[in-house]
């Protein structure tokens, strides 16, 4: 047992030293950190009630975008931690980040053997989204690490190949917790959760003509199961928040988010564009790694590795066209294919070592292109740099930034070498040690220079600070969840309620600054503030520092002179 459980701690230790450096280093960033945090927030606000637990809160007010899952992770890791913060807001995604680089190397070692899983599994925590994605407080780490283990599951309980039965007689088990895996996946993030794992083994299944396997599957006991969990939380929160939660969530955030392009419209060949960085740097050795894995499957098409190959080209296959025909895109949403591109690109690598030198020449003009594209964001780091405005960032970022660009560069040369010499395998595990260690440093050292930009926590403690408990602010023209979270206030509601996300209402607006019972304070976008004829009669007292899409403080003239009499006197 020792021996069995030793290679995942090793694994856990080397993805947590990628992951965890500078968890807490930085502020929540729009647009999903701090929304996602203050939602968390809002659930352990005195008085707690199961129904907030329930049916989300935003503002104070219903929040229908997402199910529960996520937020219930950082409640609880805000309830251990005595609040949410910026640690708790992303320990989720750390953990079911290290959990991913776990299940991909037991799946790639159930489909390929041990090999191919110790290059797979660096090459999926070292690849750029999984790195970015697995030390942020958003759900779709959470998502890809539960689709991961439905398929592990669901893997573990079929035979691959003559010789090869599987662990679970008849997979009954194994493909009881696949159904289960997928409802949780649900309640992390919809029915995404269900629909990309499911098409992928159904499709594949159906391509090899496994009508044995689409049986073992049992999909209707499977669908049963699936649907108990989705509704032991769905039932009682559409009990609790009424028909209106229903169609909110299911038609308004699932069916016209996917099929109307409601949010985030893109064109259809959006995802051909962002992959390449999105698997970055191993977007440049993968082409030919999948090339070689391919070649290497078509000797025998009937053995274990075969089918493999031929199953991780389907995953890939079907889940791109299956983003790829919805009108709203993120890059995000291209996280659900690391994986397979991780395990391909492994066993393609060792079929070109085991083939050398048949593909020498390309694999080593494919590998150069990394140090290369390194060593060019060293030299266009400082031109790059000159264009900001003066005293932008602080001195000495430059050199640091091409410090931290040097990394990789020199991993990528060593890795060269090596491959040169036919070690290709050891290419990929000299560049996944630089690029793990370009990531620690990147979060601990130049990612908090991000927060003088993108933060909210400075104008936010302006406002608590100027403000007195008793008098509102409001924030246009959508209640921003970065100062909910860093002010710890509610603030007055300019647009709508929740659902009315994208737009403010000016009427509104004006008829909150005519309030002349107390002082009111305004959170307002800069280009909304320009745009607004005639101008609001309140004063500026605080601005942050982003220039194009920051915000402004605004307030009464008697509260601005309360400020500035503040101000004064603390010089």
């Amino acid at each position: 047992m020792r021996g069995r459980l030793l290679p995942y701690v090793v694994l856990a230790a080397a993805a947590a030293a990628v992951l965890l450096p500078g968890i807490g280093s930085r502020d929540l960033w729009n647009p999903d950190e701090p929304r996602y945090a203050e939602v968390a927030r809002e659930m352990l606000l005195e008085p707690r009630a199961i129904e907030h637990f329930l049916v989300p809160r935003l503002n104070g007010e219903r929040y229908d975008h997402k199910p529960p899952l996520h937020f219930w992770n950082i409640a609880l890791f805000g309830a251990l931690r005595g609040g949410v913060d910026e640690v708790a807001a992303r320990l989720p995604s750390l953990l079911t980040g290290i959990g991913s680089v776990l299940v991909v190397f037991a799946l790639a070692g159930r489909l390929f053997g041990r090999k191919t899983a110790w290059l797979a599994a660096p090459i999926f925590v070292t690849s750029a989204l999984v790195m970015w994605n697995a030390r942020v407080g958003q759900i779709d780490m959470t998502l890809t690490f539960l689709e991961l283990l439905a398929i592990l599951f669901w893997a573990r309980g079929r035979s691959w190949a003559p010789d090869d039965p599987a662990r679970d007689p008849g997979g009954h088990i194994a493909n009881l917790l696949f159904f289960a895996c997928l409802g949780l996946a649900t309640l992390a993030k919809g029915p995404v959760g269900l629909i990309v794992p499911l098409l992928a083994v159904v499709t594949w299944l159906a391509f090899e003509r496994d009508g044995a396997g689409v049986a073992d599957l049992r999909l209707g006991r499977g669908l049963l199961l699936w649907a108990a969990i989705v509704l032991a939380w769905f039932g009682p929160a559409v009990w609790l928040a009424g028909e209106t939660y229903f169609d909110a969530l299911i038609l308004d955030q699932t069916v016209s988010r996917y099929a109307e392009a409601t949010y985030h419209p893109r064109p259809w060949h959006y995802y051909f564009r962002t992959l390449p960085g999105t698997f970055a740097p191993w977007t440049l050795l993968a082409p030919v790694a999948i090339y070689a894995a391919f070649r290497r499957s078509r000797r025998d098409p009937a053995s274990r590795e075969a089918r493999a190959v031929r199953f991780l080209l389907v995953w890939i296959a079907s889940t791109f066209v299956f983003f790829s025909v919805s009108g709203g895109k993120r890059t995000v949403y291209l996280l659900a294919l690391a994986a397979p591109l991780a395990m391909l690109t492994a066993y393609g690598v060792l079929a070109i070592r085991d083939g050398w030198p048949r593909y020498r020449a390309v694999f080593l003009a494919s590998a150069a292109a990394v140090p290369l594209l390194f060593g060019v964001v060293v030299l266009a780091v400082p031109g790059a740099a000159s264009d900001l405005p003066d005293g932008s960032i602080p001195e000495g970022t430059i050199a640091s930034l091409q410090a931290v660009a040097a990394i990789p560069l020199v991993a990528g040369l060593i890795g060269v070498y090596l491959a040169a010499r036919r070690r290709p395998d050891l290419l990929t595990a000299c560049l996944a040690t630089g690029l793990g260690l370009t990531m620690s440093v990147t979060a601990v050292r130049l990612l908090p220079l991000g927060d003088a930009f993108k933060s909210a926590r400075v104008l936010s403690a302006d406002l608590v600070q100027w403000a007195e408990p008793d008098e509102p602010y409001a924030i246009y023209p959508v209640p921003d969840a970065a100062f909910l979270f860093y002010t710890g206030r509610f603030a007055v509601d300019l647009h709508g309620g929740t659902l009315a996300h994208d737009q403010g209402d000016e009427e509104a607006l004006r008829r909150y600054v005519a309030r002349t019972d107390r002082p009111v304070w305004l959170l307002i976008e800069r280009d909304n503030l320009e745009r607004l004829s005639p101008p609001l009669d309140l004063v500026e007292v605080a601005r942050d520092h982003d220039p194009e899409q920051g915000h402004v403080l605004l307030t009464t003239p008697e509260a601005a002179a309360r400020v500035a009499a503040t101000a004064g006197s603390g010089r």
